[in-house]
C-alpha cells in the first residue's frame, strides 16, 4: 500500500535507524519541516549533556563547517556532526526547502553510502519531489582550486554540475560525468562512496562498502562510472552549504579534481552573492 502523496508545502516527518559508520552506534534521524525561511537546520545532540537530551542547532552553512578531510563536518562549539553531505544532497535533490534534521548522534548513519536511502525514505513518506526551478543568477564566474584541482562557477541560463575525474586505476582512470534538472535524482543518488580496501578495513567498513582494491572493486557497481558519480553527490550536497538549494542556481559547476574542501570553499564565496531571491 502506497502512501498519500504529500507535497513539500505540507507537513512531514520522516524517521530514519542506522548504524554510524565510526561511533559503531545505532544513530536515529527525524527529518521534518522547519520554520518557514530558516532553511536547512540540524538539531545535533550534545553527548556531553546526553542525560539531559540537550540538543545543539547548528546551521548547514559553510560557516558552520569545521573540517573536510574524509567528509563534511558541521559544528558549533564542542558539539561535531559528520557525513552531512549525503542527506544534504538528498534534501536538495527533492527539492525540500526549511528543513530542520535532527541526529542523536555525532554522525549521519552512512547505510549503502549513496544518498538514496534518504529518498527512498522520502517516497515511502508520499512526499512528492519538487524539482527544483533554476531563478537566481550568477553574475560573475568564480573560481577555486590548489594545484591541479580546481572548481568553476559559470554564469549560465540553467543548473548544472559537471566532474571530472582522473584516478591513476584501470577501472576509473579519467571520466567526465554530469547531472542537472533534467536527469533522474537516482543517476546519482544511488552512486556510493569509495575507498581503498585497506581503509574501509581500518574503520571497519569492508563488509558493508565499496572497497577499491589494486585492479577493482570489492562489490559490483551499479554504474561503470559510478565513483565520479558519487563525486557528483558530494558536489550537491556540499554545494547546499551555500543557504539555498544550488540547483536554483544559473550556473555550470565545473569541478576538476575537486574534493570537500574546495567545494566548501566555493560554498563560502557564493554564499554572499545567492542572498537576493531566497
Amino acid at each position: 500500500m502506497t502512501s498519500p502523496s504529500v507535497s513539500v508545502k505540507e507537513k512531514f516527518r520522516v524517521e530514519y535507524k542506522g548504524r554510524g559508520a565510526t561511533s559503531k552506534k545505532e544513530i536515529t534521524v527525524v527529518i521534518e519541516n522547519g520554520l518557514p525561511g530558516s532553511g536547512i537546520n540540524f538539531s545535533v545532540l550534545d553527548a556531553r549533556a546526553e542525560a539531559n537530551g540537550a540538543y545543539v542547532a547548528i546551521p548547514a552553512r559553510a560557516a558552520s563547517v569545521v573540517n573536510t578531510l574524509r567528509n563534511v563536518v558541521l559544528g558549533k562549539d564542542s558539539v561535531r556532526l559528520c557525513i552531512v553531505e549525503h542527506v544534504l544532497c538528498a534534501v536538495a535533490i527533492w527539492g525540500l526547502e526549511d528543513v530542520l534534521i535532527t541526529v542523536d548522534g555525532p554522525e549521519l548513519p552512512l547505510g549503502d553510502g549513496s544518498a538514496n536511502f534518504f529518498i527512498e525514505l522520502f517516497k515511502s513518506a508520499g512526499i512528492e519531489r519538487c524539482v527544483p526551478v533554476a531563478d537566481i543568477e550568477l553574475t560573475e564566474t568564480i573560481t577555486v582550486g590548489t594545484g591541479d584541482r580546481m572548481i568553476l562557477a559559470v554564469p549560465d541560463n540553467k543548473f548544472s554540475l559537471t566532474y571530472l575525474m582522473d584516478w591513476d586505476h584501470p577501472k576509473i582512470g579519467r571520466k567526465w560525468q554530469t547531472f542537472d534538472a533534467s536527469k533522474a535524482p537516482e543517476e546519482i543518488a544511488t552512486a556510493r562512496t569509495f575507498a581503498s580496501l585497506k581503509e574501509h578495513q581500518m574503520l571497519g567498513l569492508a563488509d558493508d562498502s565499496v572497497s577499491l582494491t589494486e585492479d577493482g572493486f570489492t562489490k559490483p557497481l551499479h554504474f561503470e562510472d559510478e565513483p565520479v558519480r558519487h563525486k557528483l553527490l558530494d558536489l550537491l550536497g556540499d554545494l547546499t552549504l551555500i543557504g539555498v538549494n544550488p540547483m536554483r542556481v544559473k550556473a555550470k559547476f565545473i569541478s576538476i579534481k575537486g574534493g570537500h574542501e574546495l567545494d566548501v570553499q566555493l560554498a563560502r564565496k557564493i554564499e554572499p552573492l545567492v542572498k537576493v531571491g531566497k
